[in-house]
């Protein structure tokens, strides 16, 4: 399998999308809901209030995370089948990516369902909103991880000056 370029190349390719989708798209959402909110906020919207209706686009978007999460562990691994020398820097960014892809799968898998199954009663149980927020609190860190290890990841080869060809 270490003779087939264009695995090499493949695995590249579905690497970087994934890890673009990881960091870019992930930084996007938490973007998108901090302006949200504060706009509702500003608007008069009560806090607890605009941060439960943003909470759906988290939700969602764990499933396209969880995909590139997947996507993203097929194609380090093939990477890892195909390389023939892996430095130290091939070794921190799979140790980088395999932490994204965990981090995005206990966000995934284990956050977000439990979230999406407590909104609903949020507004009107409060041992409800205060079990949300405990996990909303949890989410936060995971998915900042899932951010910060799809861009060390990301930046890993261009630091290290290692060629992708």
């Amino acid at each position: 399998m270490q003779n087939q370029p264009w695995l090499k190349k493949l695995a590249a390719v579905v690497r970087l999308m994934c890890l673009a989708l990881l960091f870019g798209g992930s930084a996007s959402i938490v973007f998108t809901a901090i302006v949200l909110v504060k706009t509702a906020v500003a608007a008069g919207v009560p806090q607890a209030e605009a941060a439960a209706a943003n909470a759906p686009i988290f939700i969602n978007f764990a499933k396209v995370a969880l995909g590139a999460a997947i996507a993203l562990l097929a194609a380090e691994s093939l990477d890892f089948a195909t390389q023939t020398n892996k430095s130290k820097s091939t070794l921190i960014r799979y140790a980088a990516s395999f932490a994204s892809i965990a981090t995005a799968m206990v966000f995934a898998l284990g956050l977000t369902p439990m979230m999406a199954e407590l909104l609903p009663a949020i507004a009107t149980n409060p041992t409800a909103h205060e079990d949300f927020h405990k996990l909303h609190e949890l989410s936060r860190l995971v998915f900042g991880g899932t951010i910060l290890f799809a861009l060390i990841s990301l930046v890993t080869p261009a630091i290290s000056g290692e060629s992708r060809s």
